[in-house]
């Protein structure tokens, strides 16, 4: 906590009328702050940060203001897997009790979902499906949108959606096909588009309601900072053969409408 502290010392950013918007990041993992705060000062006014474990919720509360850095909190399926037996639910029900304390400071639950990459057999896949569908009914019942995580498992994250009659959803760092795509789509899903470039991904933004796409930068994951949100709404514009400020403004407002986020709260200075 003290470190944290540390970390976040008072600072006064002034923001660029270009406003960017970052959907999917986890500014709790960089190091040097002042990396965040340059972003906010070159424009990327509105950070969505997720947390994926115990201890990144509890440091991603404490990063965001409710100004320009938002929290998403939640399990990702790859820390599930990290869960004891013997401790399991007892962790699951501090988390589900933390997020129902801070519930009007965070923005989503996430990230949570399905990774089959690594999961390595049977029970895995169980004990992963078990923290997503539990994170989804606590989103249900606080009304909150998801953010989800889905690595060689897109058929299985859309049948566990539509059986739940999920409703909000935003599917980050978006690797599936277009007859996926556009599954999600009908549902009325959101994706999020990384700063990597791929045909692939050109052939389902080209065809992907454009009211419906979000730019994300997954830093440090993988982008440098909530700055290559640049690049992921460069990719964007690109593949719809639109204006770079044009993508810029639909896929920020896109960002602000999926997590519902006021433009009012991004007006003014944010103190670290």
């Amino acid at each position: 906590m003290q470190q944290t502290k540390q970390l976040v010392k008072a600072r006064n950013i002034s923001v660029k009328k270009l406003e960017m918007a970052d959907a999917h990041c986890h500014i709790d993992l960089i190091q040097d702050f002042s990396i965040v705060t340059s972003a906010i000062e070159s424009g990327v006014s509105t950070i969505v940060t997720n947390a994926v474990d115990t201890k990144s919720i509890m440091k991603t509360l404490q990063l965001a203001d409710n100004k320009h850095v938002f929290a998403a909190v939640g399990i990702d399926p790859e820390h599930s897997l990290k869960m004891e037996e013997n401790t399991f639910d007892e962790e699951i029900n501090f988390v589900v009790n933390i997020i129902k304390e801070h519930s009007r400071s965070i923005v989503a639950i996430g990230e949570i979902g399905l990774d089959y990459k690594i999961v390595g057999g049977f029970e895995n896949m169980a004990k992963q499906r078990d923290v997503f569908e539990r994170f989804l009914d606590l989103a249900q019942s606080l009304r909150l949108p998801v953010s989800v995580h889905s690595r060689n498992a897109m058929k299985d994250v859309i049948s566990i959606l539509k059986e739940r009659k999920q409703e909000k959803v935003h599917v980050h760092f978006f690797e599936g096909d277009a007859k996926e795509a556009k599954t999600l789509e009908k549902l009325g899903y959101y994706i999020s588009i990384p700063p990597l470039d791929s045909s692939k991904r050109k052939r389902v933004v080209k065809n992907f309601d454009i009211n419906m796409i979000m730019p994300e930068s997954d830093s440090p994951v993988v982008g440098e900072s909530p700055m290559s949100v640049e690049k992921s709404i460069r990719l964007v514009a690109e593949a719809k053969g639109m204006d770079f400020e044009k993508a810029v403004q639909m896929l920020t407002d896109n960002v602000k409408r999926f997590f519902n986020i006021s433009s009012a709260a991004n007006v003014g200075l944010i103190r670290y």
